[in-house]
């Protein structure tokens, strides 16, 4: 027997008033939301956020929006194109950097390109262009500096001649960069050399690097200097953690480092470290089951995965993680206060404080869930007023979509394999067509919270089964290495035995299940279904999966240009994403679909990107062949562009597509 874990714990309930008009339009899971993360000035008068300008994401044109939240006045600017113009983030009262990388004031003055891109007029409107002077930037690690360095970043600076060729662990050095101009000699200061491997910095709360973590040969140590200009030292107790610890920030006093790693449970918690006595202190944050700050979660640009600091002193606040569901626990009382307000005024979101003033007196709120792309709204403490500000996707009617409940289930060795289903509206979990959806991994995560996908999928009648197999992060370390150099085989098994999973419940119809996987892995997920398993799907879908793992893994270079493309593989040497496998190319061949096209025998639609030349298209293209050679029939739909990232118009041919390809081959 299984029961669906509803957020309110309570038994799987339909709702009876689901409207009757017909499916929701394929245009409205196509479309691109319309504002994208919005943060709060520092001083609590000023929202920023970023606005596309063409919902239906025909146009790549972007706004960078300010709206004074004492006059409700809004001055949108112009400011690039889509791939450089989100995630503005404030780097004093009156200015904000934003995208990759452009710093611009809030009365849409001064505007600097910040590592090589400079706004030009052309075509439909305002475009960003590298120029000579490009340099090959990173995450900013600091970015409150006060009095005359006020605008000053702090921030990642890569040199691809140091890249690692085996695991392509990168280590970059630190520079001090003034958003107030564009990228000259002038506006950038060296801050760090790094010493050796480093792979990641932190710095404290006066803008001092003290931590670093290097990474050698699948171990991760951390290294600390008292000051500026002390020597660096490696940390006892965090000198020999693997794979990698995580750097989660320093408290205001600077003496506790807070680090992520693995607690005696397994799982991943968070650990005070003292600074001053150099030990391991004691176990801030942990769960038997599932890892806390791991998933690397986020919605709408915003972590849902994370300590919480007060922006300007630095204490810590509580806790943002995920289990099945996110989840929060706030230390600081009058926080904690306020989210019981929250949950109490929004009883079914997720309400997400996912931005704050520094007096703490201004909160940006999302209330969100998986049936609901979210509505910001910002909560003011003194006048205990939570105004609207606005929806992500406003055409979505939460009423309209799908419901979605974490489930669990065994896999064949017993191993507990967590996931997600989402029911049509107005219908019961019992003898329904079926999409399986593997995630694109591993190493990664499905999570619960909006995916157009599976809503699309819902929509036209169909329940869709999410897993997070063997190999994918958040259920502790001994699960992720439990997939590591089995793919091709047990990591197979979890979705099958998911599969049969719901068909033993009554879930699915058995005869009505398809499999869809969408980009690299989850396509490959896709194909071996078909290959392993062929008289369990009626028919698969593959978006622009791998086919052919010798040619991804024979040498080095392919891999990593691969990994960087496609972030399939996260930081992992692909040794132990493959194992053994790895070693020689008939273990390759054997995990490999192109391999056994012979045994496809339901029919199949293949997506994939037209105009790519890289290791994206080649695979496609490999089992093309395979297929063609074997006299297979196969539809295809070709397209510009990843399946990940269509053009409105792609994205409903594509959508339509799929409906036409399922609706012709799920019939008993």
């Amino acid at each position: 027997m299984f029961g669906f874990a509803a957020l309110t714990g309570s038994a799987l309930s339909v709702s009876a008033s689901v409207s009757t008009a017909g499916p929701v339009p394929i245009e409205s899971f196509a479309k691109q939301q319309a504002v994208f993360h919005p943060t709060i000035s520092h001083d609590g008068l000023y929202l920023t956020y970023s606005v596309l300008a063409d919902a239906y994401y025909r146009d790549f044109a972007v706004a960078i929006a300010f709206r004074n939240l004492v006059t409700g006045k809004i001055n949108a600017v112009p400011s690039g194109t889509y791939e450089v113009a989100f995630n503005p983030r404030w780097v004093a009262n009156d200015r904000i950097v934003y995208g990759d990388l452009s710093g611009i004031d809030r009365d849409g003055k001064n505007y600097a390109g910040l590592n090589g891109f400079a706004l030009f007029a052309g075509g439909s409107g305002l475009h960003a262009a590298a120029d000579d002077t490009r340099i090959n930037t990173g995450e900013i690690i600091f970015r409150r500096f006060t009095g005359n360095k006020e605008g000053n970043i702090l921030m990642l600076l890569y040199d691809d001649s140091r890249q690692d060729a085996k695991s392509g662990w990168s280590y970059p050095d630190v520079i001090n960069m003034n958003t107030r101009r564009s990228l000259n000699i002038m506006n950038i200061t060296p801050a760090l050399k790094n010493p050796g491997k480093v792979v990641g910095w932190l710095a404290d709360n006066n803008g001092v690097v003290r931590v670093g973590v290097e990474h050698d040969q699948g171990y991760s140590k951390a290294i600390f200097r008292e000051s500026e200009n002390a020597p660096w030292h490696t940390l006892p107790g965090l000198d020999h953690v693997k794979p990698t610890l995580g750097l989660q920030g320093i408290s205001a006093d600077d003496h506790t480092l807070y680090v992520s790693i693995p607690a005696p449970s397994g799982t991943w918690g968070v650990y005070a470290y003292d600074l001053q006595k150099q030990q391991l202190g004691d176990l801030i944050a942990g769960h038997d089951h599932y890892d806390i700050l791991r998933n690397g979660v986020r919605v709408d640009g915003h972590s849902i995965d994370q300590i919480v600091f007060a922006p300007k002193t630095r204490e810590i606040l509580g806790i943002q993680y995920i289990t099945d569901v996110p989840k929060v626990v706030w230390f600081d009382p009058t926080l904690a206060a306020i989210q019981v307000a929250l949950d109490h005024g929004r009883p079914s979101r997720v309400n997400s404080i996912v931005d704050m003033s520094d007096d703490l007196k201004k909160f940006v709120v999302l209330s969100w869930g998986a049936n609901d792309p979210g509505t910001y709204y910002l909560f003011d403490l003194d006048k205990k007023k939570l105004q609207p500000l606005f929806a992500i996707m406003p055409w979505i009617k939460p009423e309209q979509m799908a419901e979605v409940y974490p489930i669990s289930y065994k896999s064949r060795d017993g191993l507990v394999i967590h996931g997600y289903l989402t029911v049509p509206p107005g219908k019961e979990p019992k003898n329904l067509p079926m999409v399986v959806l593997p995630y694109d991994g591993p190493l990664g995560r499905s999570s619960w919270g909006f995916n157009r996908d599976a809503q699309f999928l819902a929509s036209r009648g169909y329940t869709v089964l999410q897993m997070n197999y063997r190999g994918s992060c958040g259920y502790g370390e001994e699960f992720l290495e439990k997939g590591l150099g089995h793919i091709g085989r047990e990591l197979q098994d979890d979705i099958t035995d998911g599969t049969r999973w719901a068909i033993a419940q009554g879930i699915c119809d058995p005869h009505r299940i398809a499999i869809l996987g969408s980009g690299n892995f989850g396509g490959y997920c896709a194909l071996m279904g078909l290959i392993r398993e062929p008289d369990l799907y009626r028919c698969g879908i593959d978006l622009a999966g791998i086919t052919n793992w010798r040619s991804i893994a024979k040498n080095h270079q392919d891999v990593l240009e691969y990994n960087s493309a496609m972030f399939i593989f996260g930081q992992r040497e692909v040794v132990d994403l493959l194992g053994d496998d790895g070693k020689d190319d008939m273990s390759l061949s054997v995990i490999s679909p192109v391999v056994y096209v012979d045994q496809i025998r339901a029919p199949l639609l293949l997506v994939f990107n037209k105009d790519d030349l890289s290791q994206t298209y080649k695979q496609t293209r490999f089992l093309r062949d395979a297929l063609d050679k074997a006299h297979k029939h196969y539809e295809t739909a070709k397209y510009k562009g990843e399946p990940d990232a269509l053009l409105f118009d792609d994205r409903v041919d594509l959508y339509n597509k799929i409906d036409q390809f399922l609706a012709a081959n799920m019939t008993p």
